[in-house]
């Protein structure tokens, strides 16, 4: 194996080499990382003070964010954020400020929003890019959004991290308010491994009713406001895919009672989402999907395809009731505004409400009960007492005066606030008891396949309920007699525990074409679900019939070439080696496995023998062959992939790991389709070649002609020097001992000035 090939892990095995080989490979690099859902709360949620936030801007800007004809503005102004707290002062300048919410945005206690990266790009404070600043209008105890959610983090749901700080803008004393993490890219990056998908914030009417199978039918804005969806895409704008809530929507619609549960649980996290149902049934949370059609966000999950629902704005919750009797509402009739699909379809199902009710039972034997709702809010309501009391503007709305705050725990205020934050639960906790008592174990399998497979390796991973006797994959190659494999709990929760609910397998399936698979758990009492219901179909093979290859790749492009704006990317080469004119549409590119269709090449067709270069600069605006990312000269990959049939089918793979790239180095294979991979280096007898033959030798002359140029010179010993201390698979490791030393730079050295 060449040094280059080695370099870039290269999958260029040769297919049909091996006859079947089956072994379970150990995880460790392979093996899926649990979700963190919980992440830790850092610096910027302090939860044992009160800290400080200082907002400055220019007196004429926050004068028009106030005046009540911009309530609705959402125009950001710049200014200057101070936290001050136990751990010192922080101060980020330019930030943008602006007001946010609802209601709260004519209230006399506002709300507001801060956003580290609207007038520097790429700014942040603390790796967030936004922060909330909600001044909880309605609630007289300023606790019962923050309660919500550590209750929700407590039962390892995904929730936004929270505090308290006292809140100033230009030196005046606005009150106590809840600090509050932004749902976003950052927020998704602290909790999931595969944190690229599609991100929806849903607002009324977001009842997911069917209006077909076209996407463009769900990006419709309601009367009140033209100028946000209902449901609105906040990640990946550019692709603008709104074909899983198409899906989504259109399963809930048409699919027969019979046929509901595959067909919903292939597209959408069930188990989840009647555990988070649970949560916000027994928090009295009503202005949520399931009471009012509002206030929650869709996550389309990359490694999966899978939607999952997220909750948000948790204010009217725990006797805040503008209507109905939410500490005494049926748990299986959680409806008072309309019909919404997704909850109403499943409480038609036995087994789907008796899990429900399950999880509600589960909850309140762990932490939803009045004498531990009680002690902690005690705790949170000491601790904030003297901002509290200071705050002039939490009277401005409802009168809330100092007894309001003090009683608000065991007493309710009147109006919409019908009891206190605890004696709300202890209301709620044995009437949603009661009314479970049909419940079920939870006995449930998702479960996914990472394609494409780019090295003859099937991944499968499962998220399973409760507590199963055992997990297996059931495989079938080649249309053989299913075989069956006991999967691998290897799932870690955030903090290093083991956590059951998370299974993998690894097979190696050389010489495999294609593999039909499924997952079946055994529960004691004889209960066995699977998924997905009927076996997926996974390619192992390349695609045979493809006739494009990745060529050449410029991972560090600093001066060596420059596209049509001027702008100095990264690129890569596609190389067409076949015999007849082939057209490259339905060809994807993409440096993520779990998101194989990330830059759809454009239809054009390319000769025998011809070249096309793509650019890697997150630019898709500057036109057809600018791809939507970047690329990691240190570590990264990238496949070239279609779909075919049934699945994604890898066509030509490359990775590279723990390399030193030379800035305006490339590598490729050696001559335009071949196996070897050198380094092409400028100003030698094998630059880098884009948009051009390959014309580098077909075979290393010697080991330490790294770049392939024929000669040991300058070139070789900048890779090694370059490279020095790189462990593992590294440029300039001659000796092969899997570190870049001293011996190395002798080695090349030494051989300074020979012809290979």
């Amino acid at each position: 194996m060449t040094q280059a090939t080695r370099l870039f892990g290269c999958c260029l095995a040769k297919r049909g080499l091996a006859r079947l080989l089956v072994p379970v490979l150990l995880f460790g690099s392979v093996m899926m990382r649990g979700q963190d859902m919980v992440p830790p709360h850092g610096p910027a949620f302090l939860q044992d003070e009160v800290s400080v936030v200082r907002l400055t801007l220019d007196p004429d800007d926050l004068t028009f964010i106030l005046h009540p004809d911009n309530a609705y503005s959402n125009e950001e102004f710049p200014g200057m954020f101070v936290f001050q707290s136990s751990l010192g002062i922080d101060t980020v300048t330019n930030v943008g400020i602006r007001l946010r919410g609802n209601t709260s945005r004519t209230s006399g206690k506002k709300s507001f929003k801060v956003s580290f990266n609207t007038f520097t790009d790429g700014q942040q404070w603390q790796g967030l890019d936004k922060l909330n600043l909600n001044g909880e209008h309605n609630d007289p105890s300023i606790l019962r959004s923050r309660m919500a959610w550590e209750f929700m983090r407590n039962q390892g749901l995904v929730a936004p991290r929270v505090s308290h700080v006292k809140l100033y803008i230009n030196d005046e004393y606005k009150g106590l308010y809840v600090n509050v993490e932004h749902v976003d890219e950052e927020f998704l990056k602290a909790r999931f491994q595969y944190d690229h998908g599609n991100l929806w914030k849903c607002t009324y009417p977001a009842n997911l009713d069917n209006l077909g199978m076209d996407p463009e039918a769900y990006k419709f804005t309601p009367p009140w406001n033209s100028e946000q969806r209902t449901y609105e895409l906040k990640t990946n704008l550019v692709q603008d895919d709104y074909s899983a809530i198409a899906t989504l929507c259109h399963t809930l619609g048409t699919a027969d009672q019979g046929e509901l549960e595959c067909a919903l649980e292939a597209v959408f996290d069930v188990d989840g989402f009647l555990r988070l149902a649970a949560a916000e049934i027994l928090l009295g949370h009503w202005d949520n999907y399931i009471g009012n059609q509002n206030n929650y966000y869709l996550y389309q999950r990359p490694q999966d395809g899978r939607l999952m629902m997220i909750s948000y704005d948790l204010d009217n919750t725990q006797g805040i009731e503008w209507g109905g009797n939410w500490s005494s509402q049926a748990v299986y009739d959680w409806n008072q505004w309309g019909a919404r699909p997704l909850y109403d379809r499943l409480m038609d199902i036995e087994q789907y409400r008796t899990r429900l009710g399950w999880y509600i039972r589960d909850m309140v034997e762990h932490g939803f009960d009045g004498s531990s709702w009680l002690q902690r809010a005690n705790e949170l309501k000491d601790m904030c007492e003297e901002a509290a009391l200071e705050d002039s503007y939490r009277t401005l709305d409802y009168g809330f005066d100092d007894a309001a705050y003090l009683n608000s725990l065991t007493s309710g205020w009147g109006g919409h606030v019908t009891q206190g934050l605890a004696s709300y639960v202890n209301t709620r906790a044995p009437s949603a008891f009661s009314q479970t008592a049909d419940a079920q174990f939870p006995r449930d399998v998702q479960a996914w396949a990472m394609t494409p497979v780019v090295d003859h390796v099937l991944r499968v991973y499962a998220e399973v309920a409760g507590m199963p006797l055992s997990t297996n994959l059931h495989w079938s190659a080649d249309g053989a007699p299913f075989e069956s494999t006991p999967m691998i709990n290897d799932g870690t929760q955030g903090d290093g525990a083991p956590d059951d609910h998370r299974w993998g397998l690894s097979l190696d399936l050389s010489n495999v074409d294609q593999v039909a698979w499924y997952v079946s758990a055994t529960y004691s009492d004889g209960a066995q679900p699977t998924s997905p219901c009927v076996p997926q179909q996974v390619w192992i093979s390349w695609s045979p019939n493809t006739p494009f290859v990745l060529n050449e790749v410029m991972a560090l492009n600093n001066s060596f070439l420059f596209d049509e704006s001027g702008g100095a990317a990264d690129w890569l080469e596609v190389f067409h080696q076949g015999n007849a004119p082939a057209n490259v549409q339905g060809l994807f590119l993409t440096n993520r496995l779990s998101e194989p269709n990330r830059y759809p090449f454009p239809a054009f067709t390319v000769e025998p023998g011809d070249h096309r270069l793509i650019w890697m600069d997150n630019d898709p605006e500057e036109g057809p062959l600018h791809a939507p990312f970047n690329v990691d000269a240190d570590s990264d990959d990238l496949t070239l992939s279609v779909w075919d049939n049934f699945g994604w089918r890898c066509v030509d793979h490359l990775s590279w790991s723990n390399a030193s790239v030379m800035v305006n180095t490339s590598y490729g294979r050696a001559t335009d389709g071949a196996d070897v991979w050198i380094t092409f280096v400028p100003n030698t007898s094998t630059p880098p070649t884009p948009n051009a033959p390959n014309a580098g030798s077909s075979e290393s002359g010697c080991s330490v002609d790294l770049d392939g140029d024929g000669l040991v010179g300058v070139a070789d010993v900048l890779v090694v020097l370059g490279a020095f201390g790189c462990t593992g698979t590294c440029p300039g490791d001659v000796d092969d001992n899997g570190v870049v030393g001293i011996s190395d730079i002798l080695t090349v050295l030494s051989a300074f000035g020979q012809l290979c």
